[in-house]
């Protein structure tokens, strides 16, 4: 898969699976919506984990090199920009920190985006079939390794709970990123200790906050649930609620899906009152989440 076209890839999904949340777009006018990575996905792993990049087509990216000038675009882990204002990490949170910790949701959030630059720094390395484009990866990695110099493991670990204290705020970006980020900000395999109860508060906590996001209309959040409820690594396999929300995920966007799109994607899945079921759910649920629209 080109690492240009717009992407979610949750570990052991599965094309399929993919295929709802790629039907469903992104746009680039989305605030809340992540921009292009600095780095692309990482190569699927022959048993599920739970790991997600999202890059978007045609964004600017950093070439080799520029990180060294600090006010270069540098991208968070969730793919949004961050601007630093020509600090390091460690002396940009540090104008935050003391205001995060006494429970300002949005300097948490802050906190959390740029120390999140530094987590993504010890992401795999996606396989290339060009030796350039590895080093020049190599390249900038180097130099995002050395805008994260100070950065303690304890420091980037902290920053799940400034993104959960943004979250539980409202904040819609916070609440899609907790589910990107999983139970403990890495690679994770959902199906190994299923009596976790970190994995399981976090599986609860990301459906309630996907649910959040999207009933404030934000389609990506919308497009997360379509995918969510086709996995069934979170919460129960659902493919009729699925294809409910990849209806109103479409609903911001102004671009319907057809009906003939919905029996080529889950048609083989439901029968014909669960198919006339996920119609009349994927209304209701739009309704509820866009009013205006």
């Amino acid at each position: 898969m080109n690492a240009r076209l717009p992407l979610l890839i949750c570990l052991g999904l599965g094309a399929a699976s993919l295929g709802v949340w790629l039907a469903t777009g992104m746009p680039a006018d989305n605030a809340a919506t992540p921009v292009a990575a600095a780095r692309p996905a990482a190569t699927t792993p022959a048993q599920p984990r739970w790991f997600a990049a999202l890059p978007e087509a045609g964004a600017a990216r950093p070439g080799p090199g520029m990180l060294a000038d600090k006010k270069a675009t540098v991208y968070g882990r969730n793919g949004r920009i961050v601007d630093l204002g020509g600090l390091s990490i460690a002396q940009y949170i540090g104008t935050r920190i003391a205001a995060a910790r006494s429970g300002d949701a949005r300097a948490a959030y802050d906190v959390y985006q740029a120390v999140s630059v530094c987590a993504a720094n010890d992401d795999p390395v996606a396989d290339y079939n060009d030796p350039a484009d590895l080093a020049a990866f190599q390249r900038e990695r180097k130099e995002l390794t050395a805008l994260c110099a100070g950065m303690s493991p304890a420091q980037v670990q902290e920053r799940l709970g400034f993104l959960n204290l943004a979250a539980r705020s409202g904040n819609k970006a916070a609440q899609i990123d907790v589910y990107m980020e999983g139970p403990y900000g890495r690679s994770v395999d959902l199906t190994q200790n299923p009596d976790d109860p970190i994995v399981n508060q976090w599986k609860d906590d990301a459906l309630a906050y996907l649910k959040q996001a999207g009933d404030q209309c934000d389609h990506f959040a919308l497009a997360l649930l379509s995918t969510v409820y086709d996995a069934g690594q979170i919460t129960a396999r659902d493919l009729r609620t699925s294809m409910a929300y990849s209806i109103a995920a479409a609903i911001p966007r102004q671009r319907p899906v057809t009906q003939e799109q919905l029996r080529d994607r889950f048609g083989e899945g439901l029968s014909a009152d669960d198919f006339s079921g996920a119609l009349a759910l994927g209304e209701q649920l739009g309704k509820q989440a866009c009013p205006a629209r």
